[in-house]
């Protein structure tokens, strides 16, 4: 990983491995470092959804697992080829 999830990436966009945009980062927590996402509701398959273990409600924003983090950029974050 390129570096530690802070407060920073909140703004960023989540691509995947392909480069396309799945969402943008709204929030971070500071104590875990968990990123939450708002998803493009218009790329984001239900497979992936499932692999990121992000249910099928109707939630607005969900945590992304730092296992599925490729990569963290100046402006995105990119999930790993798996993803």
């Amino acid at each position: 990983m390129g570096r530690e999830i802070t407060t920073d990436v909140a703004g960023n966009r989540v691509i995947d491995s392909n480069g396309n945009e799945i969402g943008v980062v709204t929030d971070v927590d500071d104590e875990d470092g968990t990123a939450y996402v708002e998803p493009n509701r218009e790329e984001l398959g239900g497979e992936l959804k499932t692999r990121l273990g992000w249910g099928s409600d109707t939630a607005s924003t969900y945590p992304l697992r730092n296992d599925a983090i490729g990569e963290i950029t100046d402006d995105a974050i990119q999930l790993r080829d798996e993803y």
